[in-house]
């Protein structure tokens, strides 16, 4: 009789675990969980920073932040820091380069009082890396010194320089990316050089801003990604 009525008992209480089991949300569920957003170049990428900096990942303890006094128009990201360190950041998307890439900002830099705590430097470009960092390293971008040289990067290297753009004033970076994946490099419009071909290694990578510059602190607007 005891057997029958314990073997009853351990019917009931499974059957009540499995109807509240079935009653219950799992949190945490990771199974069903929408993709990270698409490599997929075909939707443009387009950044005024009207929303903060939500599209972006900054590098640890040396992330920019949003100059809503500045701006073409304003707001704008700033780069640099009171600490005299670099910062800054990635595009949270990824960009597949397979079919080309155009990767577009305006940047703006002041003349450096004298002496500068840090002299202004800027930098934008595809990453080297998916993860942030601050340092001007790319896989195909523009590095503005704190000589105010301008720098064409390919595969992190160095591959021509040149006189940078006026400070004290809004300028545009263009670099293009083709099928091929060689590279031009543009300054407000105007073509300064076509060379280098970026390794199969970056063909999917977000887009990486940055720059270093105490008390003129450099500015990023209009960042944007798109075919050729």
């Amino acid at each position: 009789m005891k057997i029958a009525r314990f073997l009853t008992l351990l019917l009931l209480a499974t059957a009540l675990a499995a109807a509240d089991k079935g009653n219950c949300s799992v949190l945490n569920d990771t199974t069903s969980d929408d993709p990270d957003d698409p490599a997929d170049p075909a939707a443009p990428f387009s950044d005024n920073f009207n929303g903060g900096l939500v599209f972006w990942r900054p590098a640890p303890a040396a992330g920019p932040g949003q100059d809503v006094s500045s701006g073409n128009p304003l707001p704008a990201m700033q780069v640099g820091s009171q600490a005299l360190t670099p910062t800054g950041a990635v595009t949270i998307r990824k960009f597949d380069i397979s079919a080309g890439l155009v990767i577009e900002a305006d940047v703006y830099t002041e003349p450096p009082s004298p002496p500068p705590a840090a002299a202004p430097a800027v930098w934008v470009g595809l990453s080297d890396l998916d993860d942030p960092t601050a340092t001007p390293v790319l896989a195909a971008g523009h590095y503005i010194d704190s000589g105010g040289t301008i720098h064409f990067l390919i595969n992190g290297s160095v591959v021509g320089s040149t006189s940078g753009p006026a400070t004290g004033q809004w300028n545009r970076l263009s670099t293009t990316i083709k099928a091929d994946r060689s590279v031009e490099f543009r300054v407000n419009g105007t073509l300064l050089l076509s060379a280098g071909t970026v390794d199969a290694a970056h063909l999917v990578r977000p887009v990486k801003v940055g720059g270093d510059g105490y008390p003129e602190r450099p500015h990023i607007d209009n960042v944007s990604a798109r075919l050729p």
